[in-house]
């Protein structure tokens, strides 16, 4: 059986393009085009309303480097590396309503310029900007004044940007109604049109939308892929939500299917990390072998180090003892005997010994680490074996040989000084009187003790340089039994993300808003809110043209699960009619343009200079794709009445 391949999703890099500068012509000067601006939580699009598409689409930020100038702000486009500046990042809303003007005049400035208006302390186009449903008065009176105020624009005009997307598919139809669900970036909103007019007192919001869904699949992947916390970024996370989840049509039900091992298998997918391979990291390369063995080396070296230092301070603690018992010997203390015994010596003259030779131990430690200290990156071949320099060889494999030919060698040579020794002393060569001559025996010739010692130190010689052989020999052996392992061990699948159940679970936090801590009801149940507010009659024509827009909308099977949920909560046998907006995120500014263009609506419905400064800031004129406007309260005038006291009582002051 032919085994199926496994697909490995890339993260797309996405090459942020600075918008470029458009030609402001004089005829476009001269003939007062209409600018069109949908003011989205997520991205802005802005363009003229001669133009099929917006010209300008970019993310509504805007970051300031500290220190810097106001002209040196990045906005939208400009920003390269938005991870780099995000705790840098201000945007003009809050959820989706504007109450950072700062930030909102920065992002018209970034509009005209590229839009290429050059004409001084003026905007002489009349502009149709989007705004949030039910936006507050105050908000509204706001933006007024900064468009009126700040550029002159001559007119302007407010809609709502998920009722242009539904004009943009029903401009023509008269006495509609029709259900707009709009899917945003931080939230959603169901909004009923009632005979062509947007009905405001029955139209529900939820505070949840794609935004908590980036944040939602951010924290779970960060919490399941801990090692890759910092590589796992919110801007991949939002990558991830548009190129790999969708929406169940029965959450329960592929809920218990991501249980069953070959549908889990079948529907995950396998998102490829950036990562650096490692440096000699193929075992089957020669030079990374050799840097290997290199590296070897210098561990050995510092183990060596370390294990003379060690010994060092050992042998200088067992010498103060010593030198303590001497003390107690010569001052003829009683527990001298008994602490000479605790040290292993039956005499002072084996102590004396004994001292001697760790002076001469001390000595030599001190000298071979301050050697390895002035040439720290020295071989531990170096002074004696200078023919397994790693320099004298082309490849790993023939010094390994050449290191274990050595060792035989060595071993060899130790084993017949051992021999020799033996035989030496067992036919009367050395004639010493205990086998511990060395600790104070007495040769019977001074040339046969000097003899003698020389035998023992190059025994010790050799019994040291097999203990760094093997040393060696066994770091080597770690190494590249690790390696072989690391060899089997893809390191492209350790920087692997396996997208499984998330796909399906992160969208449903739109349905069920308590998988993020929010206590709201979900979406289907804010739809089926809605429209038991409505007469049967209502109802029905109301779910005969439900619309679905928003950035959200662009997520697979959204227009499946609406109807799923409609085919629930409907009456039985009752029709319903679903539509999906072609594009969720232009359409708003396509429907607005269409609005502008159709019906002599922009005249009709826009708010002049003048009206602007009779009646207010706030002043909407409504439409079909518009909020309704409520005008503010009078403000309650205060009036000084003054009562008379009775006698002999100051005179008081009541105000009504």
């Amino acid at each position: 059986m032919v085994e199926k391949t496994v697909k490995i999703y890339s993260l797309p890099t996405y090459q942020v393009k600075p918008d470029v500068f458009l030609v402001y012509s004089d005829n476009v000067s001269k003939s007062k085009i209409p600018i069109i601006i949908d003011n989205g939580s997520y991205l802005c699009k802005a363009g003229w309303i001669v133009n099929e598409k917006p010209p300008l689409v970019f993310r509504n930020v805007a970051a300031k480097h500290r220190g810097k100038k106001e002209s040196e702000t990045q906005v939208g486009n400009d920003i390269k590396n938005i991870e780099a500046v995000r705790w840098l990042l201000k945007t003009q809303f809050d959820k989706n309503v504007v109450t950072q003007f700062d930030v909102q005049e920065t992002i018209l400035d970034y509009i005209f310029n590229h839009l290429g208006i050059n004409s001084n302390g003026a905007v002489n186009h009349p502009i149709v900007m989007s705004e949030a449903v039910c936006n507050p008065n105050y908000s509204r009176q706001l933006m007024s004044e900064l468009l009126f105020e700040c550029y002159n624009v001559p007119q302007v005009s407010y809609g709502v940007d998920s009722l242009f997307s539904f004009y943009n598919y029903n401009a023509k139809s008269k006495g509609l109604f029709g259900l707009v669900v709009s899917l945003g970036y931080n939230t959603c909103h169901v909004l009923p049109l009632v005979r062509s007019r947007f009905d405001v007192r029955n139209a529900k919001r939820i505070n949840i939308g794609t935004s908590n869904m980036d944040s939602f699949l951010h924290r779970i992947l960060q919490l399941k892929y801990s090692a890759h916390a910092s590589a796992i970024t919110l801007s991949r996370a939002e990558t991830l939500i548009r190129e790999h989840m969708l929406f169940s049509q029965n959450y329960m039900e592929d809920i218990r299917m991501w249980g069953k091992e070959n549908y889990a298998k079948d529907n995950t997918h396998i998102v490829q990390l950036p990562y650096v391979p490692l440096p000699g990291s193929n075992s089957n390369n020669n030079s990374g072998k050799m840097e290997k063995c290199e590296a070897l080396l210098k561990r050995v070296q510092s183990m060596r180090l370390k294990q003379r230092s060690e010994k060092l301070a050992f042998d200088e603690e067992h010498l103060q003892e010593c030198l303590s018992v001497q003390d107690l010997i010569e001052d003829g203390d009683d527990e001298a005997i008994l602490a000479l015994q605790e040290l292993g010596y039956t005499s002072a003259a084996e102590l004396q010994a004994g001292m001697k030779k760790l002076n001469c131990n001390i000595r030599k430690l001190k000298n071979l680490i301050a050697a390895q200290q002035d040439e720290p990156q020295e071989s531990p071949f170096a002074n004696w074996c200078e023919e397994l320099n790693l320099s004298n060889f082309t490849d790993a494999d023939s010094w390994l040989n050449a290191v274990k030919l050595k060792r035989k060698e060595v071993f060899d040579a130790r084993q017949k000084l051992s021999s020799d020794r033996l035989k030496s002393t067992n036919l009367g060569g050395f004639s010493f009187t205990t086998a511990n001559d060395l600790f104070g025996g007495v040769f019977a010739d001074p040339v046969e003790m000097k003899s003698f010692q020389e035998h023992t130190m190059e025994l010790e010689e050799k019994k040291e340089q097999i203990k760094i052989l093997d040393e060696v020999l066994a770091e080597y052996e770690r190494e590249f039994s690790k390696s072989q392992i690391n060899f089997s061990f893809n390191l492209a699948e350790y920087y692997q993300l396996q997208i499984g159940v998330e796909r399906t679970r992160v969208p449903e936090v739109i349905f069920q808003p308590t998988m993020v801590g929010i206590e709201q009801a979900g979406l289907a149940e804010t739809i089926e809110m809605v429209l038991a507010r409505y007469s049967l009659s209502d109802q029905q024509k109301l779910a005969e043209n439900v619309f679905i827009t928003g950035g959200c909308a662009k997520l697979p099977f959204i227009k499946e699960r609406i109807e799923t949920e409609l085919l629930a909560m409907r009456p039985f046998q009752s029709k319903f009619s679903v539509q999906l907006a072609e594009d969720p995120l232009l359409d708003a500014w396509k429907g607005a343009r269409k609005w502008a263009l159709h019906d002599d609506n922009l005249k009709k419905f826009s708010v002049t200079r003048q009206e602007y400064e009779e009646k207010g800031g706030d002043y909407l004129k409504d439409h079909m794709c518009s909020n309704h406007y409520v005008a503010l309260p009078a403000p309650v005038r205060k009036t000084l009445v003054q009562t008379s006291p009775p006698a002999g009582a100051k005179q008081e002051q009541k105000v009504t």
